[in-house]
């Protein structure tokens, strides 16, 4: 199946970097992820701010809605020292399918049900994220936008990509190991591992693929003081 990647303007482009090199500034800041993602992805494409100190925070699968062209993005971060054709992954959610096979359509679910038929169930779990959230949150653009970063936050890189639904024939499934530890789901068309599940944890990871064009820049991070940032925001106030 093919998913459109998406690309940032040069005025986008710009406001990352910007907003990186200042998120990065402040002192009392010591990782950019999670909400300060978020509201830095915000700030690039120029959409509405849910700022949760004054307004409740969704915990719906689209972080990010642009209510104006009904586009919604599942944001995340990842630490990973990318290169051009390198694999990376995120965790997109915590999928307990045998507490809820029942529900799920798959009663008779167990750890050794044969790897596709829990491959299925993991499927339906996720597809039924995807589009109830949706639905709630009156998306019918449905991305995944990914800030990409090293382990001195000095290089950067941003992925922004549909949100694949595929199909049961799609992928095949099947364990790691003898072990049952971790499953695997590989996309049939190019022998692409696109999933990985593990049933201890209960997390659910999708995978992909750092392609050519997609930007990426570096900054020297440097620190404002703390008693200067301080300061200076006391005096906005």
């Amino acid at each position: 199946m093919s998913l459109k990647n998406y690309k940032l303007t040069e005025v986008q482009k710009q406001r990352l970097v910007n907003g990186v090199r200042a998120t990065l500034s402040i002192p009392l800041i010591d990782s950019l992820e999670d909400f300060i993602w978020e509201g830095l992805f915000c700030y690039v494409k120029q959409v509405d701010f849910v700022d949760p100190f004054i307004g409740i925070r969704s915990k719906k699968l689209f972080d990010v809605v642009d209510t104006n062209n009904n586009i919604g993005w599942s944001a995340k971060t990842v630490q990973w020292n990318f290169k051009e054709g390198g694999e990376f992954e995120v965790v997109i959610q915590r999928a307990d399918i045998f507490k809820k096979r029942e529900s799920l359509g798959f009663p008779e679910l167990n750890m050794n049900s044969e790897p596709d038929l829990i491959g299925s169930a993991l499927l339906k779990h996720w597809e039924d994220k995807i589009i109830g959230d949706a639905l709630s949150q009156k998306v019918t653009d449905r991305r995944v936008c990914i800030l990409i970063k090293n382990i001195d936050n000095k290089k950067f890189a941003y992925f922004e990509e549909d949100f694949a639904i595929y199909k049961l024939d799609n992928i095949i499934w099947n364990w790691t190991n003898n072990t049952k530890t971790g499953l695997q789901g590989i996309r049939k068309e190019d022998g692409f591992c696109v999933y990985r599940w593990y049933p201890n944890q209960k997390q659910f990871f999708e995978r992909f693929k750092f392609g050519n064009g997609n930007f990426s820049f570096e900054i020297e991070p440097k620190r404002i003081g703390l008693n200067e940032i301080i300061d200076l925001l006391n005096r906005k106030i």
